[in-house]
């Protein structure tokens, strides 16, 4: 049984030293900027490696840092981890003169067992200090769609057919242009079809002397949408730019034995409740919210009046979140929002764990191979703290059995609970009380 968590740490930064006065090379004269984007959906973290020296690691819609390079040439080659292997696998490799002052990304799409390599090739942008001007360029890795028109305009400004920055079919990238400091609108649509809408942001606040990379790519499990727009900075920064016509979605989860069955009400006048005769256990399905800071009230079920208890949070547009209330009594109770892990990966299953029985302070998660007991076995998650925000990592195709125990010992809480995966699956399990404090119970939580 192995595991790795997700999202599995990023690959550290290696430098790459200068050549030898015997070396075939030719002179150094300066140094070219260089990063990889994942465009691949499905797959786990990929790695990018200057000839056999790691640069970095990208998950499906991000990049790696940029990195600067001497001006020479270079084998850059892309490993990924596959099911039942212990070491990356080499999946793609290309060469490349690296010129001074170019930037370049490497783009890989398509399939983790046979990926597409694409260059995208730019110039280095330096600033003076005074400018009050920004540089973006916009891409297209959506596979799902065909070619598209992009707008980058004021907010208000409708997309109408020749007024496009351009158009790009998939993996194309749009030379850099120049923009004043300030609010702007990005829009897709089909190409040559402003009605035919695929994307429209957010108004988005932009800054002098940027430089920027936006680039779309199809939504997965993590987010509301179907496509979503992400900036990559010279260095490698990501951001998300959601599409403002898809509202964040928020999905209840009752875990307090302490508090009673209950109505939720997002509006302060408790008008109408969002959630009703929630009860303990209960799992709701994914509702749309509202973006931005919801106050949450929890009342009695069928009285307004009997307010149990309310709670603050902050949703994001584009974004899938979890609220959960524990608390082992009524003055105890809190409300816990994340954003739960549902991107698949199609060379693993994920595991994601969230502990929520108040009687028990921290706790170990074991994961061990069926019909075996975990006397010599090595917790899965170690030191799980009651109320903490969930953990998540890859596991192998197989049958388990999981038990909770308390931190370093071997007195079973709750288990075995058989648990059959396959990669590409995501099983998402919370820890409750039970009437015995003695015990708890591990549940499955379904995933949409």
């Amino acid at each position: 049984m192995r595991r790795f968590f997700i999202p599995i740490g990023s690959f550290a930064a290696l430098a790459l030293f200068g050549c030898t006065s015997d070396s075939s090379f030719p002179t150094v004269s300066g140094k070219g900027t260089l990063r990889a984007v994942n465009a691949i959906p499905g797959s786990p973290e990929v790695a990018f490696l200057i000839e056999e020296r790691v640069v970095g690691g990208a998950e499906y819609k991000s990049s790696t840092t940029g990195t600067r390079y001497d001006n020479l040439n270079y084998t850059f080659n892309f490993e990924a981890r596959f099911a039942g292997e212990s070491t990356r696998r080499r999946i793609g490799s290309r060469n490349l003169d690296v010129v001074a002052d170019k930037d370049y990304t490497f783009v890989l799409s398509g399939s983790l067992a046979a990926p597409t390599i694409t260059l995208w090739e730019g110039d280095e942008r330096t600033w003076e200090g005074s400018e009050t001007v920004f540089e973006a360029r916009l891409a297209h890795t959506a596979a799902s769609l065909g070619d598209v028109d992009v707008y980058f305009a004021a907010p208000g400004t409708a997309p109408l057919i020749g007024e496009q920055l351009g158009t790009l079919s998939f993996g194309e990238i749009l030379p850099a242009a120049e923009f004043a400091e300030g609010d702007y609108v990005l829009t897709v649509t089909a190409a040559g079809d402003p009605t035919t809408v695929y994307f429209t942001s957010a108004t988005n606040t932009f800054g002098a002397r940027a430089v920027l990379i936006l680039v779309a790519f199809d939504g997965d499990g993590n987010d509301s949408a179907p496509i979503i727009v992400r900036t990559i900075s010279p260095m490698g920064g990501n951001s998300s730019i959601p599409d403002a016509n898809f509202p964040p979605r928020l999905r209840f989860i009752h875990a307090s034995m302490a508090l009673e069955t209950a109505d939720i009400y997002d509006d302060p006048a408790l008008a109408s409740p969002i959630v009703t005769n929630h009860g303990f256990g209960d799992v709701t399905a994914d509702l749309a919210s509202a973006a931005g800071d919801l106050s949450l009230t929890y009342t009695a079920a069928g009285n307004s009046g009997a307010i149990l208890f309310e709670g603050d949070t902050s949703l994001t547009t584009g974004t899938v979140n979890h609220y959960v209330v524990v608390g082992g009594t009524i003055d105890e109770l809190t409300g816990i929002r994340f954003v739960p892990e549902r991107r698949v990966v199609e060379t693993f299953a994920k595991l994601q764990f969230m502990h929520a029985a108040a009687n028990h302070d921290a706790t170990d998660v074991y994961a061990v191979a069926a019909d075996t007991d975990i006397t010599d076995a090595l917790p899965f998650f170690f030191s799980i703290g009651f109320g903490s925000a969930p953990i998540a990592a890859g596991l192998e195709a197989g049958s388990y059995d999981m038990y909770i125990t308390p931190v370093g010992e071997k007195t079973v809480i709750t288990g075995p609970v058989r648990l059959d995966v396959a990669p590409g699956d995501i099983v998402d399990t919370i820890l409750y009380d039970t009437v015995d404090p003695a015990t708890a119970e591990l549940r499955f939580i379904p995933v949409p």
